[in-house]
């Protein structure tokens, strides 16, 4: 079977990545290709296609996976390779969601099994441009979370360097007054601090920010969090770290197959790592758009999902 293993020398692993690469299943027919900014990753997974590449495998973090996932989505549907993740990166959010094991190696052993499932990916239109992505798309005031961070902070605190990079944010949230259509639910004149768009549960170094997401259920869970005072600031943020921060009443949560939306200012979104400053103004589901490498529990669970409706 013809493999093509796309690597991110800057992901937070790269002594891991050295060890993998002397795993006994990497051999000549896993041809590696490093991800950097001059590259054509697109043309080159096209190029693995058509020469019989049946498993790409993404080793590296979120952002490496987003990477990967937009170049497979210009692959026709009929010839799309199989995901693999391996988790290289600072905090591998979606890889939790997937509950692939942390260690590399033991996801890759899961790569040469039947353990798959199609899940969705999320569309994004913009006025310029059309992306994919496969865990979260942060709007607002996430952001800043994101651009406070340096490598040195996701060195030395690890996960944890987005708690810490959002302690200056908190002190000094903007607002944004927000139109939105979830489906066929109009919210207008919403003044927010934040919008996720989720396919995956956890962001920003594992925190169950969409507890309630699945990436195969053919759904978005939208979820807007209004503006308030301190003390409001104070609750959102405990009750996120305790998975239960839904249930605020400063939150709006959704589960759509499609979300509109227009900001004033305009909002920017990070997607899985990547600041992007064009403003959204369509999410949409793309249900089972890739078949990706599961970890056991979530394969336990599909399985018991799938027997319980035999049953019924």
């Amino acid at each position: 079977m013809r493999r093509l293993m796309i690597w991110n020398g800057g992901s937070g692993k790269a002594v891991a990545f050295q060890r993998l690469l002397d795993h006994d299943r990497i051999c000549d027919s896993t041809q590696l290709y490093e991800l950097t900014r001059d590259g054509d990753l697109k043309a080159r997974i096209a190029k693995a296609v058509e020469d019989g590449c049946e498993v790409v495998l993404a080793a590296g973090g979120d952002g490496t996976v987003n990477a990967v996932v937009n170049a497979l989505m210009h692959i026709e549907t009929a010839r799309r390779p199989r995901l693999a993740i391996l988790p290289l990166g600072t905090a591998n959010d979606f890889a939790a969601t997937l509950t692939l094991p942390d260690d590399a190696g033991r996801a890759l052993e899961l790569s040469y099994t039947n353990q798959f499932l199609p899940m969705d990916v999320v569309k994004i239109h913009a006025h310029n441009f059309q992306r994919y992505f496969a865990n979260i798309a942060a709007g607002g005031n996430s952001v800043r979370v994101s651009e406070e961070l340096t490598d040195d902070m996701k060195t030395r605190w690890g996960a944890f360097c987005y708690l810490r990079g959002g302690l200056p944010v908190l002190a000094d949230l903007q607002t944004f007054h927000i139109n939105a259509q979830c489906d066929s639910e109009q919210f207008s004149a919403i003044d927010c601090w934040a919008i996720l768009v989720a396919n995956g549960k956890t962001n920003a170094g594992r925190i169950a920010v969409a507890p309630k997401a699945a990436p195969n259920d053919g759904l978005l869970d939208v979820i807007i969090i209004r503006d308030g005072t301190i003390l409001d600031i104070v609750d959102i943020v405990s009750q996120a770290l305790l998975g239960s921060y839904l249930e605020c009443e400063q939150v709006i949560y959704r589960q759509v197959r499609r979300l509109l939306l227009h900001s004033e200012p305009s909002m920017r979104f990070t997607i899985d790592g990547e600041v992007i400053e064009e403003e959204p103004v369509e999410f949409e589901v793309v249900p089972g758009a890739i078949s990706m490498f599961v970890g056991d529990a979530f394969w336990a669970a599909q399985a018991h999902q799938e027997s319980l409706s035999v049953t019924r």
